[in-house]
């Protein structure tokens, strides 16, 4: 009879703790998903600011070369003459457990101001967004470093990417190419000065 009640008892001990481990890790998987999430983001946000850092760099000296490591996912460059919508830009795609933000909204990255056009001196070359979609059982996230005109009262400027190839896994390479200046192409009638930057993606 004393050995029944004791293998009863490891029995019931050993149901509870199954139940708790059970409980800790319906529990407790949301929290770690969501900390790999913020994670991820976290490391593919400052690679996108490592890369603009180091684009103008390139631009602001008129040489120079630099190759950034890809963190996780995968990066594409769309060339500045390009007839897609998001044409000019870096894109970088990576998968998450947890959503960053809803289904087709767009978030301003370490970015003041929207629009194609900005004020030289005050507005970034630049517009970093977020966006996010489903796929699969997980999430697709997109952050795109899109370069757009900056204007004075008389010129405008801006980066022109130049892929030398246009999709990678590895690595970005960075090298300045040229500068040309294009007669009355500024938003505000005046001569606009690209500085084409060669993108290499492996």
């Amino acid at each position: 009879m004393k050995a029944q009640t004791q293998a009863l008892s490891l029995v019931l001990i050993a149901g509870i703790v199954i139940a708790m481990i059970g409980l800790a890790y319906a529990w407790g998987m949301p929290l770690i998903q969501k900390r790999t999430t913020i994670t991820e983001f976290s490391t593919a946000q400052n690679f996108i600011l490592s890369l603009d850092s180091k684009i103008t760099e390139i631009v602001n000296s008129g040489a120079g070369e630099f190759r950034l490591d890809i963190p996780s996912g995968f990066v594409r460059a769309i060339d500045y003459g390009a007839s897609d919508p998001d044409n000019n830009s870096i894109i970088m795609e990576f998968i998450t457990n947890q959503p960053m933000i809803m289904n087709a909204s767009q978030v301003l990255l370490k970015t003041t101001s929207f629009g194609e056009v900005g004020t030289y001196g005050e507005s970034e070359p630049r517009i970093i967004t977020l966006t996010g979609e489903s796929f699969g059982t997980g999430y697709k996230m997109k952050i795109k470093l899109h370069y757009r005109e900056l204007d004075t009262e008389t010129r405008g400027y801006k980066i022109a990417l130049k892929p030398i190839t246009s999709t990678g896994e590895k690595s970005v390479k960075l090298s300045f190419d040229k500068n040309v200046v294009q007669p009355g192409n500024a938003s505000n009638g005046g001569d606009l000065v690209l500085t084409y930057v060669n993108v290499e993606l492996t």
